[in-house]
């Protein structure tokens, strides 16, 4: 058996070296967000319920740092980032697990639009996402 002393020891110099690597292992990780494949998709802008654009884009999407992201790459070259927020202070969130939505850094909500491009009223898979600026009330959907 080993004296306590010895013991007191053994065990900072294991919980040392442990804090040490965890924090080389956090110097060398740097927080960077998970990507998907880029997807081509159609993607849709609305003023209000008028279809202003339609046209295939690059959708790049991915997660991390408290949201998911979908940047929306249009054929002129610009592009629109939708972020859902999941990581809320007040954690209040939908039922899509969400507690915000932006779309290039105003506040939105989100909600669906069906195969005619009408807003839908039932939940159904067929339908595509869309997310409505509350400021402006654009819209931008997207259907892959």
């Amino acid at each position: 058996m080993r004296h306590p002393s010895t013991i007191a020891k053994l065990t900072i110099k294991i919980s040392l070296s442990s804090v040490m690597g965890i924090i080389a292992m956090a110097l060398h990780s740097p927080a960077t967000a998970r990507p998907y494949p880029d997807e081509v998709a159609v993607c849709y802008a609305f003023q209000g319920d008028t279809l202003e654009r339609r046209e295939p884009c690059v959708i790049s999407a991915g997660y991390g740092a408290g949201a998911h992201y979908a940047t929306l790459h249009w054929l002129n070259e610009s592009s629109t980032t939708i972020y859902m927020i999941n990581a809320c202070s007040d954690m209040e969130y939908d039922d899509r697990g969400f507690c915000a939505y932006l779309v290039d850094d105003q506040d939105a909500t989100p909600y669906e639009r069906d195969i005619f491009l009408n807003v839908a009223s039932v939940d159904d898979p067929g339908n595509m996402p869309c997310f409505r600026t509350i400021e402006t009330h654009e819209s931008i959907c997207y259907r892959f």
